[in-house]
């Protein structure tokens, strides 16, 4: 199960992460945590207008959703989309999230 990380102060801990992956338009920055899965999106003015934000973080928790077996089992991450990721197909995500999902 998916917990999402919604107060800031979790989010401020990814400013200590000592690992992260990247791709070409996602970074994870990620943290150990015994307590399972836990997940957060940030998603900056930088990549789209407000509609287009609201649609990509739409598109990664669905995708999340719907690929649960792809996720790790633990820990903390905090992905965070980059300019042009706004415009990706839903392939192209999926295929983006699944290479950075391996990489964790």
């Amino acid at each position: 199960m998916i917990r999402w990380i919604k107060s800031h102060q979790e989010y401020m801990d990814f400013m200590q992460a000592a690992k992260a992956c990247r791709t070409e338009h996602f970074y994870a920055p990620t943290l150990p945590s015994p307590e399972g899965l836990a997940l957060g999106i940030t998603i900056s003015k930088k990549v789209g207008k407000a509609v287009q934000r609201n649609r990509l973080k739409r598109r990664i928790k669905a995708w999340c959703i719907m690929h649960p077996e792809d996720l790790a089992t633990q820990g903390r991450m905090n992905l965070i989309a980059r300019k042009g990721a706004a415009e990706l197909s839903w392939e192209q995500l999926s295929a983006e999230l699944c290479q950075l999902m391996r990489s964790v």
